[in-house]
């Protein structure tokens, strides 16, 4: 994976996030006019005991800003919870796929390395610390032309894929031609994060 053009870079948004001020100004009003309404029903009643009347005035204010709880602080609570849980499954999983057979190459999105699998130092001869930070250029054994470059990167700039025969050379300047499969990983909003490129040895 090789870059001779420069990737146009983009801006990262962050995302929206629901605000703990907005929540707190929601809930204290709630409680608030929910605690009002309650007062003036019962003041509407007959005059009930003091113990009654408390009794009374608490479980209709618990039954009342329970959907409110319910869905702005206990279901949010617990879908992030369940998400947390997936996705450390998820991590899980990518790290044991991470260390396959085939050399793997991760990238952001200048198509700086940022990490490398132990068959990807294997085959190359550069530690991970040696390859991170760097441009996947290093490699670039100039068997292949400036437009063979090109012309992957414009492809997988449309597309989001490229696949070919690429040949590298590892540390000590061995030329070791590779099937690579190269994919575009893009977040929620369709923008490029990373490259992942798989090597298939030849």
């Amino acid at each position: 994976m090789h870059e001779d053009s420069l990737i146009p870079r983009q801006e990262f948004k962050k995302e929206p996030h629901q605000s703990v001020a907005w929540l707190l100004v929601v809930l204290t009003g709630s409680v608030f006019l929910t605690e009002v309404l309650v007062m003036l029903l019962l003041t509407a009643l007959p005059s009930l005991p003091r113990l009654t009347s408390v009794l009374l005035d608490a479980t209709l204010l618990s039954a009342l800003l329970f959907p409110v709880f319910y869905f702005l602080v206990f279901r949010p609570l617990l879908r992030n919870i369940t998400d947390l849980k997936q996705a450390k499954d998820q991590l899980r999983v990518a790290a044991v796929a991470f260390e396959i057979k085939d050399p793997i190459l991760i990238t952001d999105d200048q198509a700086n390395i940022v990490r490398a699998n132990k068959m990807f130092s294997h085959i190359t001869g550069y530690r991970l610390e040696e390859l991170v930070g760097q441009n996947p250029r290093i490699l670039n054994s100039g068997r292949q032309s400036k437009a063979f470059y090109e012309k992957m990167w414009q492809q997988l700039l449309r597309t989001g894929f490229w696949s070919g025969e690429i040949r590298n050379k590892n540390k000590e300047g061995h030329v070791n031609p590779c099937r690579v499969t190269i994919t575009a990983v893009k977040n929620e909003k369709q923008e490029t994060t990373h490259y992942v490129a798989i090597y298939n040895r030849m």
